[in-house]
């Protein structure tokens, strides 16, 4: 099995989510977990700290099971 990572970024201040985004697939949970930390922390510096302390962002993921080819 495969797993993929999907990611969604939420806005505490403004109560709303971007819809879920699929990135891209891992052999095993691990590296769709450790991906989705390290994604996540980039995205963060992405953002910045003025928006990420203004909206209370969070950035969260998780990681699907799907059936490899």
């Amino acid at each position: 099995m495969k797993f993929i990572l999907i990611m969604t970024i939420c806005s505490s201040t403004l109560q709303i989510c971007t819809p879920e985004k699929p990135m891209n697939a891992y052999k095993n949970w691990f590296e769709c977990s450790s991906a989705g930390y390290q994604k996540a922390y980039e995205l963060n510096k992405i953002i910045g700290i003025e928006t990420i302390n203004n909206e209370k962002t969070i950035i969260n993921f998780m990681c699907k099971e799907i059936k490899s080819s």
